[in-house]
């Protein structure tokens, strides 16, 4: 066995490591893109959430004025 040949085994070697990396960075990159989207989509509906809570307490106490009205001892 010559240097060449220690040499190219070296080299065949990293080539598969490379190629295993770049598969596992294109595996991770698209978990993290999935996770990006639940998020974007919870921010979504946190303010779809938080404008149901305004509107609810909005319409209760428009509620409790018309029934104070209604109410007369």
């Amino acid at each position: 066995m010559n240097i060449h040949d220690d040499t190219r085994d070296r080299v065949v070697a990293l080539e598969r490591d490379v190629q295993h990396l770049s598969e596992q960075v294109g595996d991770m990159a698209a978990k993290v893109s999935q996770m990006h989207e639940l998020l974007i989509k919870a921010k979504g509906a946190r303010w779809a959430v938080f404008t149901l809570i305004a509107m609810g307490g909005f319409l209760a106490g428009k509620v409790g004025n018309l029934i104070s009205l209604f109410w007369v001892k």
